[in-house]
């Protein structure tokens, strides 16, 4: 398997941790980015390495360790959680499995069943790296209210996406009557998503990849209609077709949605590997924000293909960022800091920050927003208790 695995230890004996460290610098192809008596040291080095494998005593508070594992899990959805206990009830097993833990290892801990659950990792991972179907990742940016910079961070977050490579990002503009892409691009595209239809109702997928207009940095765009009225000309069914072509023509769809649950951006949300959920700190967009995802929720969405980002995030906030994540009982993925002159200048020139500005500290927090990306992942949806 090409590349290391991350570990990460946690365990309050000294003599455990010892010989965990001494046995993992044994195996080949790993790397152990930290070894920690406890669950706030180690954290940093978590959040900052995303460890494909975490090594934890199961303490004797086990609900406490098992409910701190359920938020690993949730933030962090593509680690290997093990769990080493001298308990080894039939319960404790089975609540350790439901918290999301891959391996219950007996105290003290024996090598080869380590070695064992390590190897399994690999071969896991590599198993999913070979049959991994090749097509596209679907990112929808979302708010139910308006105003919140929707469109600025789709417009820039595919132009950041699209460096580098051809054919890498394109971005559809869903506001199939007020859509700003064009716009934001300072675009005057010959040809919009009505050109790409064909009378019995279906999508022509070379006449999809000929209607898509390229801006200079890279990104290819699918306009909304230039005549509102014709939005009830695209249906939902119709939407799914462009989605699922330009997944397998490009590495990234970027989709601009309007601020509404109709047909066709459930259609999207549905499609979508991630949803890109836009709040800002205040109380009103935290309060929106909170009854979105009750809607997801309640559509069963995994609570990690709804990625919360903060946007225009100042020093001076009445609320923090810590204060939606609390009111929300939701991770935020990213924060995005805030820089009014120079996203209206951007907006102004019709230039992506992210080309425009670069050095600015909104451009590097997107840029580094799509450098983040290509490791989010989906797993399966986990609860967090009171």
């Amino acid at each position: 398997m090409a590349g290391k695995l991350t570990v990460v230890v946690i365990d309050t004996e000294k003599s455990s941790r010892k010989t965990l460290r001494d046995l993992l610098d044994q195996q080949r192809n790993l790397e152990v980015a930290c070894v920690a008596k406890g669950q706030e040291e180690a954290f940093p080095a978590i959040r900052a390495s995303k460890p494909h494998v975490l090594i934890l005593e199961l303490s004797k508070d086990s609900d406490k360790t098992l409910k701190w594992i359920e938020r690993m899990k949730l933030e962090f959805p593509d680690i290997s959680i093990f769990v080493s206990s001298a308990d080894k009830s039939p319960d404790l097993v089975i609540s350790a499995m439901r918290a999301g833990v891959q391996e219950f290892l007996g105290r003290p801990i024996n090598s080869e069943e380590l070695k064992k659950a390590i190897n399994k990792v690999f071969k896991t991972r590599e198993q999913a790296r070979v049959q991994a179907p090749t097509r596209g990742k679907v990112i929808s940016v979302f708010s139910k209210k308006g105003g919140l910079g929707v469109t600025t961070l789709a417009v820039n977050l595919s132009s950041a996406l699209a460096r580098g490579a051809e054919n890498k990002a394109a971005l559809i503009d869903l506001d199939l009557q007020l859509g700003d892409v064009t716009s934001f691009l300072n675009l005057s595209p010959e040809y919009n998503i009505l050109d790409v239809l064909n009378e019995d109702g279906g999508v022509d997928p070379v006449k999809l990849q000929s209607c898509m207009t390229r801006h200079e940095s890279g990104v290819f765009v699918l306009p909304e209609p230039k005549n509102p009225a014709d939005s009830d000309n695209v249906s939902s069914s119709q939407i799914n077709q462009i989605v699922s072509h330009l997944r397998s023509t490009f590495s990234y769809v970027v989709v601009d949605t309007p601020h509404n649950f109709d047909s066709k951006n459930l259609e999207v949300f549905e499609l979508s590997d991630h949803i890109i959920m836009v709040v800002v700190p205040n109380f009103s967009a935290v309060r929106a924000a909170k009854r979105t995802l009750g809607v997801f929720k309640q559509l069963g969405y995994p609570r990690d293909k709804v990625r919360v980002v903060v946007n225009r995030v100042g020093k001076k906030d009445s609320v923090k960022v810590d204060d939606v994540e609390k009111t929300l009982r939701y991770p935020v993925s990213w924060v995005v800091p805030n820089n009014y002159p120079v996203a209206i200048d951007a907006v102004n020139s019709g230039v992506p920050l992210v080309n425009h500005k670069a050095e600015s500290n909104l451009a590097k927090s997107i840029l580094e927003l799509a450098n983040d990306i290509p490791d989010w992942s989906r797993s399966l949806y986990v609860e967090l208790r009171d």
